[in-house]
């Protein structure tokens, strides 16, 4: 090899060395753009997921809220609906008990009366 192909050799080279630093840099700088819009697109994913979770979050806060009140509303009506038949029933046996001392008045004054005429047939 004589001084001229080396030299055409170590030209070609460096025109190689030259290009392959141009695509390496070309593909560091594309890199780093695809690894910066993945971070972005990231970024953009998560702040949507964490909205939606925060929606769906106040969504069933606002159920469980009102199945509570459901609940207790259900409950004081089931609680009253108790003392109203409570109260019914204290008032129906009251009756009763004022019906059975009636007809026991009754039933006393009757019998008091058979007495008094049987005394006053016998006195006679």
């Amino acid at each position: 090899m004589n001084k001229r192909q080396t030299f055409e050799l170590r030209k070609i080279d460096q025109g190689y060395e030259k290009e392959i630093k141009e695509v390496q840099e070309k593909n560091t700088s594309e890199i780093t753009k695809v690894k910066k819009d993945y971070e972005v697109q990231m970024t953009k994913e998560k702040t949507e997921a964490d909205q939606k979770l925060n929606k769906v979050r106040a969504a069933y806060t606002k159920k469980i809220q009102d199945e509570t009140q459901r609940f207790e509303r259900t409950l004081n009506d089931l609680k009253q609906a108790q003392v109203d038949r409570l109260a019914e029933l204290q008032m129906s046996n009251e009756q009763v008990i004022q019906n059975q001392e009636m007809k026991h008045k009754e039933d006393l004054e009757k019998a008091r009366l058979k007495v008094e005429e049987e005394k006053s047939k016998m006195e006679a």
